[in-house]
């Protein structure tokens, strides 16, 4: 149990957002660490390059070391999971301290996103020898954790997300000899998670916060059973690099209105497509990788990773998904599934992702929106 030492009050606003002691804290574990990737677009002198050249890439993405640790943890007796924000990542801490404040602010029923208890913020106690050696006997195979570092407080919620899903071991009936129910089931179950992820995006767009950083491993789900999508519930995590309408970062104005942007009330609506074209390749994805048959083979598995797929579309299809990429996609080998999935009602399926992935043209902000897409004909029989 964390020793009781005495913390200095960070000058941050909470809101209701209650300011914790280490004191109050049973740490159990670290269960993981969160890292960012940096995705830069390329464009070349006369603006014509091979997409099959591997040497002239049309993007590039860099991930970055663990910036945010994880850790399972006890508070008066309740599970909760802690974040601890490392060095520069402090900003990130308070980025999120800021989003929650401001939805607290808001009022309303809790939506779908994590829910924040509140914070604490280390002084020079934690770089106490009697700290340290207390530390390194609870947790050896942990590095302890040093003064200045922001640390939030969640209500624990699993640790389940819509990233890992596709991996995650189901159970058949023992009744269902052709796997045709369970089968059945995983459709209900994806398109439940889709439907549920443009509510959530639709649920913060209507609150003025631009999540920016939309990703598998920011969707938290309830279950992975997939009969039981009537169940499911699944909530927006991680919002350290988000932007709320109140306070967008100048750059990002500055870049809504090189866009297109003609009046600072557009500015909004043009960066919140950002988060719609994530969500499509994140669904996209999410699809392929749920049924696609890899059957042991190595480059059929990577070939639906998110990366893989945003390459055939953007830089082989020319943003053509409901089209060229379709076609592509009836012609591969245990493809059959994901695309027959996105055909249900009149290739629904497919219209919704064209939508979203469209979404990185600026003209897309007269079209789409998330709530408008929560009504898509494909979620019909949910």
């Amino acid at each position: 149990r964390a020793a009781s030492f005495v913390m200095v009050l960070c000058s941050l606003p909470t809101s209701a957002l209650e300011l914790f002691s280490p004191s109050d804290f049973a740490i159990k574990r670290q269960i993981g660490q969160l890292g960012f990737a940096t995705e830069t677009e390329w464009s070349y002198f006369g603006g014509v390059r091979n997409p099959l050249n591997p040497d002239t890439p049309a993007r590039t993405v860099e991930a970055s070391d663990g910036a945010v640790r994880l850790f399972d943890a006890e508070l008066y007796g309740r599970r909760v999971l802690l974040k601890e924000y490392l060095g520069d990542a402090n900003e990130i801490g308070r980025n999120e301290l800021a989003v929650y404040r401001h939805l607290r602010q808001l009022g309303g029923e809790p939506g779908p996103v994590s829910t924040m208890a509140g914070h604490m913020c280390a002084d020079e106690g934690f770089e106490s020898a009697d700290f340290i050696a207390l530390w390194k006997q609870n947790l050896p195979q942990t590095a302890p954790p040093r003064a200045g570092n922001l640390w939030t407080v969640f209500e624990w919620e699993g640790l389940l997300t819509v990233s890992n899903f596709p991996k995650a071991p189901q159970q058949r009936p023992f009744w269902d000899f052709n796997g045709r129910a369970a089968l059945s089931e995983r459709r209900r179950f994806l398109k439940t998670v889709a439907k549920q992820s443009v509510g959530a995006v639709a649920w913060m767009h209507g609150r003025g916060v631009l999540h920016r950083s939309l990703g598998g491993s920011s969707l938290l789900l309830n279950t992975y059973e997939q009969g039981a999508a009537s169940r499911l519930g699944l909530k927006v995590t991680d919002f350290g690099f988000a932007a709320l309408a109140a306070a967008l970062p100048e750059e990002e104005v500055a870049k809504a209105l090189r866009r297109g942007a003609s009046s600072p009330l557009q500015v909004f609506p043009l960066l919140a497509l950002n988060d719609l074209h994530q969500l499509g390749y994140l669904l996209l994805e999410l699809v392929f990788a749920s049924l696609a048959d890899a059957a042991g083979d190595v480059r059929r598995a990577q070939s639906v990773e998110l990366q893989a797929l945003k390459r055939l579309v953007e830089d082989v299809f020319e943003d053509d998904l409901q089209g060229g990429f379709r076609e592509y996609c009836c012609e591969e080998p245990g493809w059959a599934e994901a695309v027959d999935l996105l055909d249900e009602r009149g290739r629904a399926g497919w219209k919704l992702l064209q939508q979203l992935v469209d979404c990185h043209l600026p003209d897309a902000v007269s079209r789409v929106s998330a709530k408008d897409l929560v009504g898509s004909e494909w979620f019909a029989d949910l």
